[in-house]
């Protein structure tokens, strides 16, 4: 993809903000005829009673305590000092919204106190994130405390919109230009770059009327959004998860909306054929409703409808809205002031997405059985293990069947200082042993770019007519050198039976003392049949996992306190098959029905 803006020059985009000045970055928040339609949306969304029942205007400010803030550097925990300001900021969005909205119980003072109590932080930068000049959380503040500057201009006193504008002006600008505040994240390849640039771009589009300036301001950082875009592959994968597409790639359809509403259409960040499939990635990794592909530190979830929306304001992919939480009615279940203010109605037309898909860049295939109530669905990975959130999981694979997953991947920890240390690789969530590929004589696979795998695949889609589907990683280099000559996985799906084969193929040139293959789940476990089979599920919608042709053992370890790690309360089990012979060529077949 060519650099954003390569053929617009500061000048030229003092220009253009010029030829539409007073255009908003944000015209449906301030515009009156969207209230009374937005007014509605929230009764039927639960967001006024939300309003009725928990906003207290009258309660004290949330403080955000040094000792909470502390608790990271002292013992490496985000929980306490991220649940303090997550209180206040959700405090912060209720006190705006009830004033948007007009709701009864708004009251302005409540929400200058707060805009106040901001101002008083001695950072805004997360505990996490300490010595950097701007973070994510930084950013998204500011770009936050902006809005609410931008739309409330004519309610808020001065006072309260001068300290403010100052204060945004000192952590948010000042920095960012200073060369003394070397944050890399301008030109990183990941979610930081689309959060903390794009959050900036915003922040300057409300508070900066002057074209020249604004343009100084914006311009290198909407160039920098060209790194973050580098990150994806160019078959539009996300090497960070749908959860990081999420909140890495919705800040930039965010800072995209506000710069075409800004620039009346001219600067169009969205028009390119790899953004475009970029914004159809959700599509390849959803299962069905808020389950999904969980590689990487990923978690399962809706699609947030606001970016589903703003997708659709410029690509016509209705399919998306499939893949958002909705309402009985079928209408899209609603959050927050974006969504109430630009949403019309759209409801999810049709029947979902049923398609393969296969991003080969990425390394990730979604083959789907035939329809009904045992379809089954695979989801597949290669790639590399050098990826940011890594997980060493070349070959890591999830079963969807009965509407459940059975095989998992476990998805990513709870964030701590061990997360983002040495000692990450230590966690089940990101190490080798907590996702389903083999162990080898005692060897995981481990991190890097040079540890990697590639996939082909058949039939994606029934292309040849035929019932079975294929796919092979090749996971030979996902392992230190000397572990296995060759190791190549096939997953056969047969759509008609909705059963899948898996097989290994071992070669060695030294023989290791074991081979264990491993299949991680959350649902209870069962050994049948004398150790030749496995349960997993109840006896009516589980799914069977047998090695019909190999001599071995099945066992179950319930990795209870690992699993503590996680972001859910599911309990790791950790199904794992040993043959009783290693040969120096041979193929472990496993089939799950």
């Amino acid at each position: 993809m060519d650099m954003l803006l390569r053929s617009i020059n500061i000048v030229n985009l003092a220009d253009i903000f010029r030829r539409h000045h007073g255009a908003s970055p944000a015209p449906y928040l301030i515009a009156k005829e969207r209230k009374a339609l937005a007014r509605e949306y929230a009764v039927e969304n639960g967001i006024w009673e939300d309003l009725d029942n928990h906003f207290r205007p009258d309660q004290p400010i949330p403080v955000i305590k040094r000792s909470a803030y502390r608790n990271y550097r002292r013992i490496g925990d985000r929980t306490v000092p991220q649940a303090r300001a997550g209180e206040r900021m959700r405090e912060l969005r209720r006190a705006f919204l009830a004033l948007w909205l007009e709701h009864p119980k708004a009251d302005l003072d409540y929400l200058q106190d707060l805009l106040w109590a901001y101002c008083d932080d001695w950072t805004w930068v997360m505990a996490a994130h300490e010595g950097r000049a701007i973070d994510l959380g930084a950013a998204t503040l500011g770009a936050t405390l902006a809005e609410i500057l931008y739309v409330l201009r004519h309610q808020l006193e001065e006072e309260v919109t001068k300290r403010v504008s100052h204060e945004i002006e000192r952590r948010i600008f000042d920095p960012f230009f200073n060369y003394h505040h070397a944050d890399t994240w301008k030109s990183v390849r990941h979610n930081w770059n689309h959060v903390c640039n794009g959050e900036i771009i915003r922040t300057a589009l409300y508070q900066i009327e002057d074209p020249l300036v604004l343009a100084n301001m914006v311009h290198g950082a909407i160039q920098n959004l060209t790194y973050a875009i580098d990150g994806f592959t160019d078959d539009g994968g996300c090497v960070e998860g749908p959860g990081y597409w999420d909140y890495g790639f919705g800040h930039y359809l965010a800072v995209a909306e506000a710069l075409f509403f800004r620039t009346g259409g001219e600067i169009n960040l969205l028009a390119d054929e790899k953004i475009r499939r970029i914004c159809k990635y959700p599509l390849a990794v959803n299962i069905e409703g808020p389950l999904r592909a969980t590689f990487a530190d990923a978690s399962q979830g809706y699609m947030p409808a606001r970016l589903a929306l703003i997708i659709n304001s410029f690509y016509p992919m209705e399919n998306l809205y499939h893949l958002c939480e909705r309402n009985e009615d079928g209408t899209l279940h609603l959050r927050d002031v974006h969504e109430l203010a630009t949403y019309n109605g759209e409801k999810a037309s049709g029947e979902p997405d049923s398609s393969d898909y296969l991003l080969p860049e990425l390394g990730l295939v979604k083959l789907r059985g035939d329809e009904g109530p045992g379809q089954l669905t695979l989801m597949a990975l290669a790639g590399n293990n050098g990826v940011n959130h890594n997980h060493n999981d070349i070959g890591s694979f999830m079963v969807y069947k009965h509407k459940q997953i059975f095989f998992v991947d476990p998805g990513g920890p709870v964030y701590s200082r061990a997360t983002f240390s040495t000692s990450r690789y230590e966690s089940v969530f990101c190490n080798s042993f907590g996702h389903s590929v083999p162990i080898i004589g005692g060897r995981p696979q481990e991190a890097g770019r040079e540890y990697y795998g590639t996939m082909r695949v058949a039939n994606l889609n029934g292309m040849n007519g035929e019932h079975m589907k294929c796919v092979t990683i090749d996971m030979t280099h996902a392992y230190p050198e000397g572990t296995v000559k060759n190791l190549v996985r096939s997953f056969t799906l047969d759509t008609q039976a909705n059963r899948l084969w898996l097989q290994d193929a071992y070669l060695f040139e030294e023989v290791p003392d074991s081979i264990e293959e491993a299949f991680i789940t959350f649902h209870p476990v069962e050994v049948q049949s004398g150790g030749t089979s496995v349960r997993i599920g109840d006896e009516e919608h589980g799914v069977i996992l047998s090695a019909p042709d190999v001599v071995g053992h099945f066992n179950v370890t319930v990795l209870l306190e690992e699993s503590k790690e996680g972001r859910t309360s599911e309990i790791i089990r950790r199904v794992t098959f040993e043959p009783h012979e290693v040969l120096p060529a041979m193929s472990i077949r496993f089939l799950i029905e």
